[in-house]
């Protein structure tokens, strides 16, 4: 998994590309936690660079637009990857997030400006990398867990 990620106010973006599996799922969990911890009431995340998402990383969407949901926040998914649309729609989730799936930045930016959220793409220094762990480690963990 490849995750930068950038905080502007009270919104964060994570950028997340490559394969997110059980082990990557977990990290990303702890750096969507630190940023609601932070007071970050707006997450969005930007899966245009995605090859494969696991369950764990679907939950960890899930349980945050919920718990953001209830705390006047909320979650925009930014993508235009056919694999993550295809997969939204099979599990049915494009309906959990309807209204908050964006092809573009400039389509997220007029629904955030509606909302009376300023919002412009990061600069690129504003953006962090986190270190995560390879795929083989996901491979290697899941393999490990197996009984």
């Amino acid at each position: 998994m490849k995750l930068t990620i950038a905080r502007i106010d009270d919104l964060s973006i994570f950028r997340i590309g490559g394969k997110v599996g059980w082990e990557s799922s977990r990290l990303l969990d702890r750096e969507v936690r630190t940023a609601v911890e932070s007071k970050t009431k707006y997450l969005v995340f930007d899966l245009d660079d995605i090859e494969f998402l696991s369950s764990g990383a679907i939950g960890v969407l899930v349980y945050h637009l919920r718990k953001l949901q209830g705390g006047n926040g909320d979650i925009f998914v930014l993508t235009s990857n056919q694999y993550v649309m295809y997969l939204f729609r099979t599990i049915g989730f494009h309906r959990v997030f309807e209204g908050k799936i964006f092809g573009a930045y400039p389509e997220l930016a007029s629904k955030l400006q509606s909302m009376g959220i300023q919002f412009a793409a990061p600069e690129p220094s504003a953006w962090r990398v986190v270190e995560a762990r390879n795929e083989e480690d996901d491979e290697r963990s899941l393999r490990e867990e197996s009984p």
